[in-house]
């Protein structure tokens, strides 16, 4: 027979108490602090997505601004090639080599600014910069080679000037998208890169090795190292309650079993932040409730209030049913 799984917020509320979790399998009643939990969360979830859409965007007109110099560049190159064709090509190519030292760096820029850790260049990208080279060199080697009327040294020049003003709209919009971004992470106090949301579309972590699966509110980045973040609202205690160190220490079991660096994480009462160092202790209290948990289920050990605190049993939901509750 298969072992349970268990998933990171089942065993919090094991941790919290196991004959609250229990009682939990055989009802859906639910507390009005957690359907506020829930919809706190959501809103952080529609929060995060917000902030990734926006630093997408201003990546897009990033580029963008790069692409709009590179063809204005080549537009206002192109007019003074015109305009020079009287003198020799030596001091042509001597007059242009600064302009196509720039183009490279346009083009480094723009391949720098698409480089993605896991999906490299864009390929779209790729291709464009590539026909981009070859084309501009085309041109100079018919504008050269041949003789062109002095009317296209003049259109080029205006297309060059109408390029450099879609550089500044797209220069607008970057400066723009960023400045929201940057009022977006001080709201919710976050300065690393997101790598993940955990939301109900969101791919489920799991650990095959110790049969336990969930999905932290986010994962940020920082350098080589990944660190998972649990929000918890209500009531903000003095310091980080046991269980949600469990729940939070599962998240980190999860991802390090899968190859990640994790030697932390978050939890977030509030604006209110503790960090959680990820040990082989706190490994082995995720791997000894999970054992509790499953021999409950497989009916091997009966479960029991695990406190003595009038006020725990009274916020909670499944007091009524509760057969061990604090009078």
């Amino acid at each position: 027979m298969a072992e349970p799984i268990i998933s990171a917020s089942e065993l919090e509320r094991f941790c919290y108490c196991p004959l609250s979790w229990w009682l939990g399998l055989q009802t859906e009643a639910q507390s009005q602090q957690l359907e506020q939990g829930v919809a706190r969360h959501e809103d952080v979830s529609r929060e995060l997505r917000n902030i990734l859409d926006g630093e997408k965007r201003a990546l897009a007109w990033e580029r963008a601004v790069l692409w709009f110099s590179l063809i204005a560049t080549v537009m206002a190159l192109i007019g003074l090639f015109i305009f020079n064709r009287n003198f020799s090509r030596d001091i042509i190519w001597l007059s242009a080599l600064p302009t196509v030292l720039w183009i490279g760096l346009i083009l480094y820029l723009v391949m720098h600014a698409s480089l993605d850790k896991k999906n490299g260049v864009r390929r779209a990208e790729r291709v464009f910069a590539i026909a981009s080279v070859v084309t501009v060199f085309l041109i100079l080697i018919v504008l050269i080679t041949y003789d062109v009327p002095m009317v296209l040294a003049e259109v080029a020049l205006v297309l060059s000037l109408f390029w450099l003003i879609g550089t500044s709209f797209a220069l607008y919009n970057t400066l723009k998208s960023q400045r929201e971004i940057e009022i977006r992470r001080k709201e919710i106090h976050l300065t690393a890169k997101i790598a993940y949301i955990g939301n109900d579309t969101s791919r489920l972590l799991r650990s095959e090795r110790y049969g336990i699966t969930g999905r932290p509110d986010y994962i940020l980045e920082e350098g080589d190292e990944l660190v998972p973040v649990e929000l918890k609202s209500g009531r903000q205690p003095r310091g980080p309650l046991f269980s949600h160190i469990v729940q939070l220490a599962a998240y980190c079991l999860i991802m390090s079993d899968s190859g990640e660096k994790v030697t932390r994480g978050i939890l977030k009462y509030g604006d209110t932040e503790f960090d959680i160092d990820f040990d082989e202790g706190l490994r082995q209290i995720v791997t000894d409730k999970a054992g509790e948990m499953r021999s409950a289920l497989k009916g091997d050990i009966e479960v029991h209030r695990n406190h003595n605190r009038p006020g725990k049993c009274q916020s909670c939901s499944r007091r009524e049913q509760c057969p061990e509750k604090i009078v």
